[in-house]
């Protein structure tokens, strides 16, 4: 029976297309992977490469065992990732999987503030990771927005992100502010495409412009709020990361208004470990409070004095040196 050691020298002969290269790869002689693949073929009684001129290269058999190999590679680091943790290292690791704009907008200012509390926690956080990656150890915490989608993952639906209309205060001035939907036809809308092109606020906003003329697009919601900024038009955007930021101006909030459901998971494996069960309970309570900006319902004058505040402590920094 074929155990994972044998997959291991397949996997290697598969990645790096020759016996030599598999071998310096795995630290062992090149003929003792010759001798591993010879044997691994004879006991499946079944071809896994062609060998040519060029190099080993997969059969049709050797491609439908790849992606099992595959599998069973992913599968063994993620135990050894796991089980890393129990080692008696100097600080706990804990890796947040999260989108970029939670993180940068939201996720990493609070993180600051659990660090005051926690110095023996080092914290990761992880853009871009699939929702398996978590239940595979690659993060042990993931704050996401949309269905979390995976069975292995223990957690909640901790509140919703809300996603408005917003230009500039400049944008405003120069070409108006729409009192309705059907307005949005006469001005600049800022499109979405690639990763976020499927989004429900990006869907609901192509319905009601979809005769408009497109002068600009991005597939980044960071890119678009910056493009926002400098007055190219107007964008679908989360309102905890438009909301705060100076001169936005939030249009139509009460004929667009787009909720999109917030889960924070964690591998169910790992929910009770300390520093993991810290963090979660940490940012769970952290999203609560500020379920007012996730809503988009934090009140304008609140906003705009907070801004003042930050405008008006910079200036007296300056003024008295840092004194």
């Amino acid at each position: 029976m074929l155990s994972w050691d044998d997959y291991r020298f397949f996997l290697a002969v598969a990645r790096c297309g020759s016996l030599s290269a598999a071998a310096r790869t795995l630290a062992v002689t090149q003929p003792t992977v010759g001798r591993r693949i010879d044997q691994m073929e004879s006991e499946l009684k079944v071809k896994l490469f062609t060998r040519t001129d060029a190099g080993f290269c997969l059969t049709d058999a050797g491609e439908a065992a790849l992606s099992f190999a595959e599998a069973m590679d992913r599968e063994a680091e993620g135990a050894g990732d796991c089980l890393a943790r129990f080692l008696n290292t100097p600080k706990e690791i804990v890796r947040i999987a999260t989108t970029l704009n939670l993180a940068t907008c939201w996720l990493t200012e609070k993180l600051a503030a659990f660090k005051t509390t926690n110095p023996s926690v080092r914290l990761a956080i992880r853009v871009g990771l699939q929702r398996t990656d978590v239940s595979r150890y690659k993060a042990d915490i993931a704050l996401r927005m949309g269905n979390p989608g995976d069975d292995q993952l223990f957690g909640r639906r901790i509140g919703q992100v809300h996603c408005g209309l917003y230009a500039s205060q400049a944008y405003i001035e120069d070409h108006g502010a729409p009192s309705a939907l059907e307005d949005l036809a006469g001005h600049c809308v800022i499109d979405s495409e690639g990763e976020i092109e499927n989004l429900p606020q990006v869907a609901v906003l192509r319905d009601a412009t979809e005769n408009n003329e497109i002068d600009f697009g991005a597939d980044n919601t960071t890119v678009q709020m910056a493009a926002v900024r400098n007055g190219l038009g107007i964008a679908s955007l989360p309102c905890f990361m438009a909301d705060p930021a100076p001169n936005f101006v939030r249009v139509l909030p009460d004929a667009f208004d787009i909720a999109v459901d917030l889960w924070l998971l964690v591998n169910r494996d790992l929910k009770e470990t300390g520093s993991v069960r810290r963090t979660y309970d940490f940012i769970a309570r952290a999203i609560t409070a500020d379920a007012a900006l996730f809503n988009g319902r934090q009140p304008h004058l609140e906003r705009q004095h907070a801004q003042l505040r930050d405008s008006d402590r910079h200036e007296h920094d300056m003024m008295s040196g840092g004194n």
